[in-house]
C-alpha cells in the first residue's frame, strides 16, 4: 500500500489543485495501486506532522509527496522527517492548460526547490516531474509502488540455504549481516544431510502423488528408472516440507557435491517444480543469485528462471542452467524430465527443455566491499535448442552492448523474468541506496 498526501500553500489551494490531485488519484485508482490518502491538503507544519504520523501507522510500504502548488520546504520537511524511513517519491508538475491559456499552481518551483533540498539532504527518493495524466508519469508511478512493495518484502524474505554457500564459487559467497541490513532477506540455514535424511522418510503414497504430480506437469523420458524417480519425488516433497517448516519463501540447495556426485540424486527436478508453486528455487549455494530472483518475482509477480551466461556471439548470449528450468516457463509442450547429462560427477534427473521466446529482464545482485550493486540488462528471448542436446537454455538478443556486458561480468548465474522491469530495477536500487549497471 502506498500513502499519499498532497502538501500545498495555503494561500494557493484553489480548484486547480482539486482537479489535479482527483486525476492523481485516478491514476492511482487506474493501475491497482492500494493507497491511503490523507484527505484534506497538509499546508503548514502540524498538518504535516500530523499527516506523517498517521500514514506511519497505516503501515504503508511508500510514500508519494504530491506538490499540488507552490509550498515552503519547511512544511514538506516536517511530514519527510516523519516518514523519512520509507521509499518516498516527490511528485510535481508543470504547467496545464486551463480554459484556453497555460497556468501553474506553482508546483513546478516546488519540485526544483525542494528537489535541491533533498539531494542535499542525502534522501534516496524517486523524482517525478509530470501532470498526472501522461501515460509515462502513470507507468513511472506504477513501477515506484511496486519496488516499495519490494523493498518492504525484501526485510521480511526468509531464504532456505540447504548445505551452505558454494566457498569455491566466490561470487555466490556472502556477508550475511550486510544481507540482511542493506537489502533485507534473513538467510536460513539447513544441511543437506536434513534434507536427504527427510527425503528417505517420505512415505510410499506422498512418493507416488509427488511422481503423478510430476507426470502431469512434464514428459518423463522412456529412459527414466523408476528408482530414479522415486528418489527425485522424495526429495521435492521433502523439500517442500521443509519450506513450509521454515517458513521460507526462497532456497538454494548446494548441489555439489552431496547431491550430484555423493547421493546421486540432483535436486533439478524437485526445485523446477516448486519454483512454479510459489518458492522462487535456484541451486549451486549462490545466494547472491537466488535473490536476484526473488527480486525478480516480486516486482513482476511471476515465476522467474535463471541461467549460467555460457556463451555469446555478437550481441547474442547464451543462457543456460544445469538442469533447472520452471515448467511453467518452458516452451508450449516442450517440457521433459530426463536423465542427467552423461557426465562423472552428476547423477539424477534434470528438466530437459528450453524457455519460451519473449521479452526479459536479465539481473543480478552483486556484492562489492561493503555494497552492493545491480547489473542488469534487457533483450528479447529468441528460439533456442537444448545445450549440448540435454540442458535448459534460453538465447537472449541484448538490447545493449555485449562489450559493456562482458566488461561488467560479476558471476555467472543470471536472473531472468519476463517483461521489462528497467524501471522498477531502477527505483528499487534508489530506495536500497545501491547503483545499478545497465547492459
Amino acid at each position: 500500500m502506498i500513502g499519499f498526501v498532497n502538501i500545498c500553500h495555503p494561500d494557493y489551494v484553489n480548484k486547480s489543485v482539486h482537479t489535479i490531485v482527483g486525476q492523481a488519484k485516478k491514476t492511482l485508482d487506474v493501475n491497482s495501486i492500494p493507497y491511503f490518502m490523507i484527505q484534506n491538503p497538509v499546508t503548514d507544519y502540524k498538518s504535516a506532522e500530523m499527516a506523517g504520523r498517521e500514514i506511519v501507522k497505516q503501515g504503508v510500504d511508500g510514500v508519494i509527496i504530491f506538490l499540488g502548488s507552490w509550498v515552503e520546504c519547511s512544511t514538506v520537511f516536517a511530514f519527510i522527517r516523519e516518514i523519512e524511513h520509507l521509499p518516498m517519491c516527490l511528485w510535481g508538475f508543470g504547467m496545464f492548460k486551463e480554459g484556453g491559456a497555460l497556468t501553474s499552481t506553482g508546483s513546478y518551483v516546488s519540485f526544483a526547490m525542494l528537489k535541491g533540498s533533498m539531494d542535499r539532504a542525502g534522501y534516496h527518493y524517486k523524482p517525478l516531474l509530470g501532470l498526472p495524466s501522461d501515460i509515462e508519469t502513470q507507468l513511472k508511478i506504477k513501477s515506484f509502488a511496486r519496488a516499495s512493495v519490494c523493498s518492504q518484502k525484501l526485510k521480511r524474505l526468509r531464504v532456505g540455504l540447504i548445505g551452505y554457500a558454494s566457498m569455491s564459487i566466490y561470487p555466490g559467497t556472502f556477508d550475511h549481516l550486510l544481507m540482511r541490513i542493506k537489502i533485507g532477506p534473513e538467510i536460513v540455514q539447513s544441511d543437506s544431510y536434513t534434507l536427504i535424511e527427510n527425503s528417505k522418510k517420505v512415505s510410499d503414497d506422498s512418493c507416488n502423488e509427488a511422481i503423478a504430480h510430476l507426470k502431469s506437469i512434464a514428459h518423463i523420458k522412456p529412459d527414466v528408472q523408476n528408482s530414479m524417480l522415486q528418489k527425485t519425488a522424495r526429495i521435492y516433497v521433502a523439500l517442500k516440507e521443509l519450506c513450509k517448516e521454515q517458513g521460507l519463501n526462497a532456497v538454494n540447495i548446494k548441489c555439489q557435491y552431496e547431491f550430484s556426485k555423493e547421493y546421486k540424486a540432483v535436486p533439478c527436478v524437485p526445485l523446477s517444480a516448486l519454483a512454479d508453486e510459489g518458492i522462487v528455487s535456484s541451486c549451486e549455494g549462490d545466494v547472491m543469485n537466488t535473490v536476484s530472483m526473488a527480486i525478480l518475482n516480486i516486482l513482476s509477480g511471476d515465476v522467474v528462471a535463471y541461467g549460467d551466461a555460457m556463451n555469446h556471439m555478437q550481441n547474442v548470449v547464451k543462457f543456460s542452467s544445469c538442469g533447472f528450468a520452471p515448467f511453467s516457463l518452458g516452451e508450449k509442450g516442450c517440457c521433459e524430465i530426463g536423465n542427467f547429462m552423461p557426465h562423472p560427477g552428476f547423477s539424477g534427473l534434470q528438466a530437459s527443455f528450453v524457455l519460451k521466446r519473449g521479452r526479459v529482464t536479465i539481473m543480478r545482485l552483486v556484492e562489492d566491499r561493503n555494497d552492493y550493486h545491480i547489473l542488469y540488462m534487457t533483450g528479447e528471448g529468441l528460439e533456442t535448442e537444448l545445450r549440448q542436446g540435454y540442458m535448459p537454455a534460453l538465447d537472449v538478443r541484448l538490447d545493449g552492448d555485449i562489450k559493456k556486458l562482458v566488461d561488467n561480468y560479476s558471476g555467472q548465474h543470471y536472473a531472468i523474468c519476463y517483461g521489462d522491469l528497467s524501471e522498477e530495477i531502477e527505483d528499487l536500487a534508489r530506495i536500497l541506496g545501491i547503483r545499478t549497471v545497465r547492459v
